[in-house]
């Protein structure tokens, strides 16, 4: 028997001249990760109460360079009541956002989800699915929850010009997870997602409603992602409680909806940068060997882009080509029989095969860092590292990590990540002895 292992260098050390590069990279821009929320990392750190943790979002820079990592995904959170203002929340990005983030090469991605306001979107009186009128700053079909949506997701961007280089516009809209008295499940209609999304691209891109820019010619640099839709499909869709959709005629419908058609009309352009999703395997089909399920999310984006390709064939065929983001993937190292070592297998082969697809730009590994609960049927053992951490509603998000951030374990996948990266990973190998 062996023991194999594995030593790297400092963080954001140089390559060493003649070192060994792995076999099949991938290119470092196709690498991304969802990152540690910064909202999370406030007054956590004994020594900086009400100020954002340092010395945490600090290390997660160093060590998401270590792996090789490129692109970061941050969402923007806030809580309408106990955490201070709006700007005040939104402060707390500004240090990994302007400084931690250029130190280590990170290129930001900001996700503009249904967390910016804190009432459920599928609220019937206050959300995203309430009666809407005509609004004098955005127009028509605009109701308070999308209003005050708007202005802050605008005030974000206007904020980190020229520092949060994409925006990913809502979140699996398609399928919202169990929460507050909601089974899970549900899928916010298409117009309505799409009245939102083609409002704040409108908005943005042409320097119209609110919040406009004496120069806004930053602005085109700026990647807008339609949010990552959850292959698994709408159980139902609110308000118009028609279902099931699948995650392929849900985007149809997106395109085809009115605000989409509009748009179109007016610009010759869909309101649309980038096409997120998230091919999780297991929502594609229950666990099985990595090959399959690597196979089978291969096969689903072949087939999300065919039914695009032929829906938009007539009209914008050029459109079709929109370039996929898969904003998340992941793979659960606690699920049924999963583990570790199967984690990195599917980290190495998924990256391996979008990076040979030429419609596929960016790949985000879904996750950093893993969270609660730690153990048990339901374990969340997502990340690339295990930072202590104990659940407790005083922290933020009700759990209190390690405040230095510092990691107990790296897992095989942050390696696998590494060597994807083209950066070395010196294996020493050493005799086991046995007993006599």
């Amino acid at each position: 028997m062996i023991i194999t292992l594995l030593v790297i260098p400092a963080a954001a050390s140089p390559q060493a001249p003649g070192a060994a590069v792995a076999p099949a990279t991938v290119p470092r821009e196709l690498i991304g990760m969802v990152a540690r929320d910064p909202w999370y990392e406030f007054g956590t750190h004994p020594a900086f109460p009400d100020q954002p943790n340092y010395v945490a979002q600090e290390r997660m820079g160093q060590i998401l360079a270590e792996a090789g990592v490129r692109w970061v995904r941050v969402e923007f959170i806030v809580r309408d009541e106990g955490a201070g203002s709006f700007l005040e929340q939104v402060a707390r990005y500004d240090h990994f956002i302007t400084q931690v983030a250029p130190r280590y090469n990170l290129t930001v991605m900001g996700l503009l989800g249904f967390g910016l306001v804190g009432t459920d979107p599928r609220d019937a009186t206050n959300g995203l699915i309430a009666k809407t009128d005509s609004d004098l700053l955005y127009g028509g079909g605009v109701n308070p929850y999308m209003r005050r949506w708007l202005d802050r997701a605008l005030q974000i961007m206007n904020r980190y010009a020229g520092q949060v280089t994409a925006y990913e516009i809502l979140n699996e809209q398609n399928r919202l997870p169990a929460d507050q008295g909601y089974r899970g499940g549900e899928g916010i209609d298409p117009v309505l997602t799409g009245r939102l999304h083609t409002k704040l691209y409108r908005c943005f891109k042409r320097n119209e409603c609110d919040h406009r820019v004496e120069d806004p010619s930053w602005r085109a640099a700026v990647t807008l992602v339609i949010g990552g839709l959850h292959p698994r499909g709408s159980d139902i869709l609110l308000p118009s409680n028609r279902g099931p959709l699948n995650d392929r005629d849900y985007l149809i419908e997106l395109y085809t909806s009115e605000p989409f058609s509009s748009y179109f009309t007016t610009y010759s352009a869909y309101p649309a940068d980038a096409l997120g999703y998230h091919p999780y395997p297991a929502e594609i089909r229950l666990a099985a060997p990595v090959d399959e399920e690597v196979a089978r999310i291969d096969a689903r984006l072949d087939s999300v882009r065919g039914r695009l390709r032929e829906a938009l064939a007539a009209r914008a065929p050029a459109a079709a080509e929109i370039p996929f983001w898969i904003t998340e993937v992941g793979y659960n190292a606690a699920y049924l029989r999963q583990n570790s070592a199967e984690q990195a297998e599917f980290l190495r082969a998924v990256f391996r095969q979008m990076a040979a697809r030429p419609d596929v730009a960016r790949v985000f590994w879904f996750k950093y860092e893993d969270f609660p609960p730690a153990s048990g049927p339901n374990a969340q053992q997502w990340g690339i590292v295990r930072i202590p951490f104990s659940e407790d509603p005083r922290c933020p998000g009700g759990a209190c990590y390690a405040p230095d951030g510092e990691p107990a374990v790296r897992r095989g996948a942050f390696f696998a990540l590494r060597e994807l990266a083209g950066l070395p990973v010196e294996r020493l190998v050493l005799p086991m002895i046995g007993r006599r």
